[in-house]
Formats: C-alpha cells, structure tokens, sequence
C-alpha cells in the first residue's frame, strides 16, 4: 500500500485477528481429539517423541527462531534506511524548490 496509515490500520486488524486465532490452534488438539493426535512433547509425564527424534527438532526450533529474528532485524534495519532516504529526498527536493 502507498499510504502508511491505510497499511498500518490494515496490518493492525490482522494482527488482533492472528492473535485471537493463537489460543484456538493451541487448544484445537484438546478440543477435537479425534481429529489430532494428543501432545507429544510438552506433557507433565515428560514428552513421548523417542530422543533420536526431539533432539533434532529442538535444534531445529531454536536455529528457526534464530533465523525469524535475524531476519526480522535486518527487515527492520531495511525500513528505516528506507525511510531515512525518503526524508532525505523530500528535504532535497524542498531545498531546490527553494532555490528555483
């Protein structure tokens, strides 16, 4: 979107709707245990999934989430040089409106 406030309001609503989705896919396994198998890893008995196999995914988990936050810096970084060069240009062009 062009307008950053169209975008942000628009961004805001999926967000609260994401949010509120978050409990529903969490508890979806309790709910409708005919469709979904029951908790494998996080259970108060200890996790049920063989080592050979949890040790793996828990690396993998972690180095996921390790590349969702570097990724999410370096998009951050992004936008703010992109917005530090658009102030830049409008500043530019305010100057030799000035000069002309």
């Amino acid at each position: 979107m062009d307008d950053p406030s169209k975008a942000a309001k628009v961004s805001s609503v999926l967000i609260l709707v994401g949010f509120v989705n978050i409990p529903i896919i969490k508890f979806s396994v309790d709910w409708w245990n005919t469709l979904h198998q029951t908790e494998s890893i996080f259970r108060m008995d200890g996790p049920t999934i063989a080592p050979v196999f949890l040790w793996p995914l828990g690396i993998m988990a972690l180095a996921y989430t390790i590349l969702f936050f570097t990724l999410h810096i370096m998009a951050m970084r992004n936008e703010i040089w992109r917005r530090r060069v658009a102030a830049q240009r409008r500043m530019a062009a305010r100057l030799s409106s000035w000069e002309a």
